[in-house]
């Protein structure tokens, strides 16, 4: 589950059950092998490819609850960024490769929100103040803003956050339940998950919302 491209499309991260637990493997398609960098230390899952491709950020609970930690692709110099109780999940790397954004429910009112935090561990701050906010995905250059989803009602929908201006601009309007938000390489399109079709099904649309899209149809 949770695959996710290296950035020179030669390799895929994932996270799988393959022996009873969730572990972090990564697949290296030309070559056609199998790593386990994460050496089956802990629980980990959801990786992410730092944007030059040298490091992926993950989340475990190797040292008693999920935190997000960062090694270099090979395993090597793990490093824990987050320390707190609560579950900090959903790691996404910014363009510049400097910061790390990611769901936690530190506030402990049952409403996650998104924080962001440098990849030295310092500069913790929050930046959505939504009843609900996860799943943050950060946009390639030369923008530089986060989409997530947000539930205001009984579904959720598509928001980004502009972090050059601090504007957030609203993308889905209660059409279903519009969740998992991904952008595009190039950052001018967006990709998500919606049930306004019956099932849960994916589409894609502009980054300002417009000419949405279908992509699959299935029972």
């Amino acid at each position: 589950i949770t695959p996710v491209w290296s950035p020179d499309g030669r390799a895929i991260a994932y996270t799988s059950y393959r022996r009873g637990f969730p572990d972090v493997y990564l697949s290296l398609i030309y070559q056609g092998t199998l790593e386990t960098p994460t050496r089956g230390v802990g629980q980990n899952w959801l990786p992410a490819f730092s944007p030059d491709g040298t490091r992926v950020a993950f989340t475990s609970n190797r040292d008693g609850n999920p935190e997000i930690y960062v090694m270099n692709r090979d395993g090597s110099d793990v490093r824990r960024l987050t320390d707190n109780p609560a579950i900090d999940s959903t790691p996404t790397w910014s363009p510049t490769g400097t910061q790390i954004a990611f769901t936690s429910d530190r506030t402990g009112s049952g409403s996650p929100q998104i924080y962001v935090i440098g990849v030295d561990g310092t500069g913790l701050r929050r930046i959505s103040f939504e009843s609900y906010a996860d799943r943050p995905t950060w946009s390639p250059p030369p923008y530089n803003e986060i989409a997530y989803a947000s539930r205001n009602g009984p579904g959720f929908d598509i928001k980004v956050l502009d972090l050059t201006g601090g504007q957030t601009r609203q993308l889905t309007f209660g059409e279903g339940s519009n969740e998992s938000p991904a952008f595009a390489p190039n950052g001018r399109h967006i990709v998500f998950t919606s049930t306004r079709s019956g099932k849960t099904q994916v589409f894609t649309m502009a980054r300002d919302g417009k000419n949405v899209r279908q992509l699959v149809a299935g029972r």
